[in-house]
């Protein structure tokens, strides 16, 4: 029998450039890049599609001599080719499509009919959060970086500003997705689907959720130029969290031009922290150990965009036949999850697919092969579905992330969030801080 999991994994890939036309990722020496510095690019035949002033970095449209005289402007730091980025296509688990007191699945007895199917808030204590504080993540505003979002589900709609939600692919719109599973809709659920008696719950249900397409929802790619556009608008339209279930398939290998790329990435983040923007990421779905991992070339693979400095890596943890024993350890160190220190600051639940039988299970109405529930069910296309990676993980730690600033008067600065976070972790694997779980496993309940 095969297991299907998501794999959210970008492979990084040189832009198909022409001799006519390609893209750039312009830094300038200082974080500003103004209307003057602007004319100079434009001067030099260079087309500024986006500026980011507040950064100082221009996505900028040229043929490939612009390089060399953009040399010429003292202002410039560099002058990289932006570079795409591939997923390949997600494999999930089954669908569900649209039909019609705190306590954990499976057993709730909640009128949000799939809410049963949510292992992974029993894993980190939601429902004993929401029972004791009443916290459920009001005033609190979460950009979702992603593939866009079915803005018309009535998990996703209530909670949803669609003024403020944008895309930053060229030629798809924010909620032009194509039929069956989207991966930003999945993610966006395990956040904020709304508490409305139909379907599931997110781990914040009164959160807002601000969708923002990084990647293509049909083609499954994107590139530094969008993940850079798409911090930087989280931050201008003051979100309090930023959820990137983004992973490089492989690592990221640090060669020259993705170090300058990477440097850009990491003014956004800079830029969003500054702001009071939590950014919070998956780890990748590779098994990599990244506090050792090189490329065959020698290169340092880092985790891209989860092991940069300032965003909070998460990695993924499951069960093992929960839908047979929902007693079981729902703690389990996820068998693809990526690790290392240097990118794992907690685990959260992303789903598994390693249990060896195939008996069938009945939970919430629904009948399917017992290691179905391993995974993690949230919101999809029209529907709900199943799903398993380190992009399930993330959102878990994001929606907790936005219960405790919602108790916290809705404002929190990201070093605050991560201590938080920090104190309320239950400790798994070596005590202390470990490789696989960083400061442990998220618990919402301890964390408020």
């Amino acid at each position: 029998m095969k297991r299907f999991s998501l794999v959210l994994a970008i492979a990084a890939a040189t832009a198909a450039g022409s001799a006519h036309a390609a893209t750039y990722v312009v830094q300038a020496r200082a974080l500003d890049f103004d209307a003057a510095l602007a004319a100079q690019v434009e001067a030099l035949g260079g087309q500024v599609v986006a500026r980011h002033p507040g950064i100082g970095v221009a996505i900028v449209e040229s043929d490939t001599g612009f390089p060399a005289r953009a040399r010429r402007v003292r202002a410039l730091q560099s002058v990289t080719e932006d570079r795409v980025l591939e997923f390949g296509l997600p494999r999930t688990g089954p669908t569900v499509d649209l039909t019609e007191a705190a306590a954990n699945p499976p057993d709730s007895g909640d009128d949000d009919f799939f809410f049963d199917l949510q292992w992974g808030h029993d894993a980190i204590d939601a429902p004993e959060a929401w029972e004791r504080t009443g916290e459920r993540g009001a005033g609190v505003r979460v950009a979702v970086l992603d593939s866009g979002i079915d803005c018309d589900h009535p998990d996703l709609a209530p909670n949803l500003n669609l003024a403020l939600s944008t895309s930053f692919v060229d030629g798809e719109a924010l909620c032009d997705l194509p039929a069956g599973f989207n991966h930003g809709t999945h993610v966006a659920g395990t956040v904020a689907a709304a508490d409305n008696a139909y379907g599931t719950i997110g781990v914040a249900p009164e959160a807002e959720i601000v969708a923002v397409k990084v990647l293509s929802a049909y083609t499954g790619s994107g590139s530094f130029a969008s993940i850079i556009g798409g911090i930087v608008h989280a931050a201008d339209v003051d979100a309090d969290l930023v959820n990137m279930s983004l992973g490089v398939q492989g690592g990221l290998p640090v060669t020259p031009d993705t170090h300058t790329l990477v440097g850009a990435v990491l003014r956004a983040v800079t830029y969003a922290r500054q702001n009071g923007t939590t950014l919070i990421a998956s780890a990748g779905n590779d098994g990599i150990d990244f506090d050792t991992a090189t490329d065959g070339f020698g290169n340092k693979l880092i985790a891209f965009p989860g092991g940069l400095h300032g965003v909070i890596g998460v990695s993924a943890t499951a069960p093992e036949g929960w839908a047979l024993s929902p007693m079981t350890d729902l703690d389990l160190l996820s068998h693809y999850s990526s690790f290392g220190k240097v990118v794992v600051n907690f685990a959260a639940p992303g789903g598994d697919w390693d249990y060896p039988g195939n008996e069938v299970c009945l939970i919430a109405g629904q009948l399917r092969p017992c290691w179905v529930f391993d995974y993690v069910f949230s919101t999809s296309n029209n529907g709900w579905g199943w799903a398993s990676g380190t992009s399930m993980a993330a959102p878990h730690v994001t929606g907790v992330a936005a219960l405790i600033i919602g108790a916290n008067g809705g404002s929190m600065s990201p070093s605050a969030v991560l201590s938080a976070l920090t104190h309320g972790a239950d400790d798994k694997g070596a005590a202390g801080l470990d490789a696989q779980y960083g400061r442990g496993r998220v618990n919402a309940d301890k964390s408020l």
